[in-house]
């Protein structure tokens, strides 16, 4: 009994530490409920034409800086330095109107230990615009 006990003691350490692992999250930004940071994929309906991503890197131990790379499927604004945080907010002049997505991937990180670890740690925020062909008082449709 107390090797069982023990075994799963260090079972669920090690998932533990597994759980902890290096990865980016994101949220929605421009809707109307509250987004949380979730790991590796968000999503939501928004409800304006120009909404956004956030993104932050978290990792087990003190980053010094990180090294961002980005891709959006509708053009907007990216503010990405060498923080643990990178945004999009999309310009609302986009090719897609209803289904848009955005990644953000973390490339290199330099702790502050002084290590270092090149990866490809990446999230994406999938949103739904609101589609302004049909209007919501019942009226005309958008040609």
């Amino acid at each position: 009994m107390k090797k069982l006990i023990i075994s799963t003691v260090l079972a669920m350490g090690s998932y533990a530490g597994v759980a902890q692992a290096a990865h980016v999250e994101c949220l929605i930004s421009g809707t109307a409920t509250k987004q949380f940071w979730t790991a590796d994929m968000c999503s939501a309906q928004t409800n304006t034409s120009r909404p956004g991503v956030a993104f932050r890197f978290v990792a087990d131990k003190p980053v010094q800086e990180v090294t961002w790379s980005h891709q959006a499927i509708n053009s907007g604004k990216w503010r990405c330095n060498t923080s643990s945080y990178c945004n999009f907010s999309e310009d609302g002049r986009g090719e897609v109107d209803f289904f848009a997505d955005a990644t953000a991937c973390v490339t290199r990180v330099l702790y502050q230990d002084g290590t270092w670890e090149n990866n490809n740690h990446c999230a994406t925020g999938l949103y739904v615009k609101p589609d302004n062909r049909f209007p919501a008082d019942g009226g005309e449709l958008e040609q």
